[in-house]
This record gives structure tokens, C-alpha cells and sequence, in this order.
């Protein structure tokens, strides 16, 4: 045997160990969680997420300011909010920036409808109220400047995904996806031969989104209980869609963990009880795998997903129950429930972890305020203050 087969060999046979490792830890902990769960989830002490909270390693990350966005969704002139998040983690009114375009004064039922480029130099919103997108440059002291509103190619967008230099928005009110080839100074240009259709009419489009490797783009449908993956040319050109059913009801938003995986929330219709989430391989592949199927929280109405930063922890709202749920995401992309009920708030829709990995904010339609939370260790929750006197119908967390 040559080195070079040698090598070959070892390599396999230390890939075939970690893997089956990995699947052994999952299996302990989904047999007897309360005996290995903390020594599984802290990954003996290595988790990245965890060691972020360390204080006496580094509390210079506590106190790092940033910015939190939403968007009022008014009817008469939609508008992008800013709030500067202070030191500790609490949030100020900085500034509202009118959009271009108009809300629906009611719900979107979506996530995505705010979203920050990968570098934070470049925020997309809809208007659902107009059929429109529009981009802003962000200033340096997280400011928005207006630079161009285009109409969407559909009716009532809902959810928007950017990747390099391509954005791609959905329109729930039309079922069908457009994409724009995103130029100097934020403006946009349609993608010719982008638009392509969901998997029927009346379909609920909830959210769409680049794969970590842009190749692929996902919708989640929530009337079909469908999830339908568009395949992205070269040239940013979205292929026709193959759709395949979700496993779990109401397939509603979504996060990437690990890089990997796809944690969706699956909202049941918003039956007591019977809400869950569920992760999916294969994301930059364009062929979606369950790694451990339907993962109940036992709450109702989980809808939106907040990730953090290293992909170990994953969140639901659940708007029903007035509460969040947390999971941990394993090597091998499994799920485990780590608390049905983590943090409350007034209706909480749309989530999203800080940009300093250490806060979280849940925008709760049930009192229009945004309440904060700052991370704990294996997953926890802890409320850090409340932010109130939103617009009734604010949609959208975007922050960094």
C-alpha cells in the first residue's frame, strides 16, 4: 500500500468515526436527555455560541452597540424604523426613513420582510401595500438613506433574500418569485427570465431565501404545506421550482445552522399544542433531507426562527402561546428541544439575534413592542427591558 492510499485510508476511517460518534451523541441524548444533555449541548466546553457569553473572556462584547430595524407597514407611507441597541443590550428610537412605498396596515404572516446584506452596508424592504421593494444605504451611525423602490413583479411582497449581488423577493399575493440584479448606489434591476411560479395559487408563500451557498432559493408555503427550492443559474437566472411537502404543517420561516441545515417552523395551523420545528440537510444541494423529522415544542403557532451566530441554538415564537421556544442543533443537524417555553411576550412574530451574538430581540404584535432578551447559556433566555409605542402593524427585524 502506497502513502498516498494509506492517507486516503485514514482519512476515511477518522471521517467514519466522528460521524458515527456524532449519531451516537444524538442518540444519547434523544435515550436520556437529562443525563447527557448540558455535557452534549456545552460540547464539552467548546460550543462557540456558549463561549461568546464567557464575560470574564471577553465582556467588551456586552456592552457593543448596534442597530435593530423594522418597518412600520402603514398603509399611508411605509417606513423603515431604526433603534440604536445601547450598551447591555437595551434599544432607542434613532430614526424612521419613509420607504418609498406603502404597507397593508395588517399582518404579512411572513419573515423576511427587512433584511441587511451580508456586510451591513445595504438594508431591502417590501411594500407590501405598493407591490414594491426598495433598498437604503446604511450609514456608519446606522442612519438609512432611501436609494431606490422598484415594483416587485407581483402583488403584495412579503419576504426578501439578497446574496453577492442578487436579490430575490416573494409575492405572496401573486404565488410567484422575481429577482433584481442589484447595482452601484442600491439600484435595482430586473433579472430577465427570474420569475418563476410557487407550487399552486392561493399557495401562502411565508418566506424566501438564498441557501448558504447561493445556489438555491427556498420558499416555505403554508397553505400547501409545501416547501418548492428554485435551482439559481450563473447568471442569477431562478429555474423553474420542484416543490416537495413539508414535514411538519404550516411550514412558516426559517433560519440556516451550522451552514448546513434548515431549521423551518412548522405553525399547524395554530392548533394548541401541536406546533414543532424541523431541520433539513442537503440546503447546498437543492435536495432537502429530514435529520430527525417533526420536533414538537408543544406550544401553538410556531412561525418565525432566529439562529444563532455558530448555528448551535435555534428559536421559535410561538404567537399563540405568547412565548418562544429554543432547540439545540446537533454536528449532524438533529434537533433537540432544550425549552418549551423560554421567554414570553405579547404575541411574538418575527425574532432575531444581535449582531454581537449575545442579544435578542422578538417584535410581539400583541402590545406593539419589541421585547429584548440576552442569551444565556445552553439556550436560555433572559428578558433585558421592552421597547414600546410601535407602529400597530410593524413587520420585519433586521440587526447587526
Amino acid at each position: 500500500m502506497n502513502i498516498k492510499t494509506k492517507i486516503l485510508s485514514l482519512c476515511l476511517i477518522v471521517t467514519a468515526l466522528t460521524i458515527s460518534s456524532c449519531k451516537k451523541d444524538d442518540q444519547s441524548l434523544l435515550d436520556n436527555p437529562s443525563a447527557t444533555s448540558d455535557k452534549l449541548i456545552s460540547e464539552n466546553g467548546t460550543n462557540p455560541d456558549d463561549l461568546m457569553l464567557n464575560k470574564s473572556a471577553d465582556n467588551s462584547r456586552f456592552s457593543l452597540t448596534g442597530y435593530v430595524y423594522t418597518e412600520s407597514n402603514d398603509p399611508a407611507q411605509n417606513s423603515i424604523i431604526c433603534y440604536k441597541q445601547n450598551i447591555f443590550g437595551s434599544l432607542s428610537f434613532e430614526s424612521s426613513t419613509p420607504s418609498g412605498g406603502t404597507g397593508t396596515g395588517a399582518g404579512l404572516g411572513s419573515q423576511g420582510a427587512v433584511v441587511l446584506d451580508k456586510h451591513h452596508r445595504w438594508l431591502y424592504a417590501v411594500n407590501a401595500g405598493s407591490n414594491s421593494v426598495s433598498s437604503f444605504m446604511v450609514d456608519n451611525n446606522g442612519s438609512l438613506t432611501l436609494s431606490h423602490t422598484i415594483p416587485s413583479g407581483g402583488m403584495m411582497p412579503v419576504s426578501v433574500t439578497t446574496k453577492r449581488n442578487y436579490l430575490y423577493v416573494l409575492n405572496a399575493g401573486s404565488d410567484n418569485i422575481k429577482g433584481f440584479h442589484i447595482g452601484a448606489g442600491g439600484v435595482l434591476t430586473e433579472i430577465p427570465g427570474s420569475m418563476q411560479s410557487l407550487s399552486t395559487t392561493g399557495a401562502g408563500g411565508a418566506q424566501i431565501s438564498f441557501s448558504p451557498n447561493g445556489r438555491y432559493l427556498y420558499v416555505t408555503e403554508k397553505a400547501t404545506n409545501m416547501i418548492t427550492t428554485f435551482m439559481v443559474n450563473g447568471m442569477g437566472v431562478a429555474q423553474a421550482g420542484t416543490s416537495e411537502p413539508s414535514v411538519g404543517q404550516t411550514p412558516f420561516g426559517f433560519e440556516f445552522a451550522r451552514n448546513h441545515f434548515m431549521v423551518v417552523s412548522n405553525a399547524a395551523g395554530g392548533s394548541p399544542g401541536q406546533s414543532s420545528a424541523t431541520s433539513y440537510s442537503g440546503v447546498n444541494a437543492g435536495n432537502l433531507m429530514t435529520t430527525n423529522g417533526e420536533v414538537p415544542n408543544f406550544q401553538a403557532a410556531a412561525c418565525w426562527v432566529a439562529v444563532t451566530e455558530y448555528g448551535r441554538y435555534a428559536f421559535t415564537t410561538n404567537t399563540a402561546s405568547d412565548n418562544i421556544s429554543s432547540y439545540y442543533v446537533s454536528a449532524t443537524g438533529n434537533l433537540h428541544l432544550l425549552h418549551p417555553a423560554i421567554a414570553s411576550g405579547a404575541g411574538p412574530i418575527d425574532m432575531v439575534i444581535s449582531g454581537n451574538n449575545i442579544y435578542a430581540y422578538a417584535l410581539c404584535s400583541g402590545d406593539q413592542t419589541i421585547r429584548g432578551y440576552t442569551r444565556t447559556f445552553l439556550g436560555g433566555l433572559s428578558a433585558n427591558g421592552t421597547t414600546p409605542n410601535l407602529p400597530p402593524f410593524a413587520a420585519g427585524l433586521a440587526a447587526y
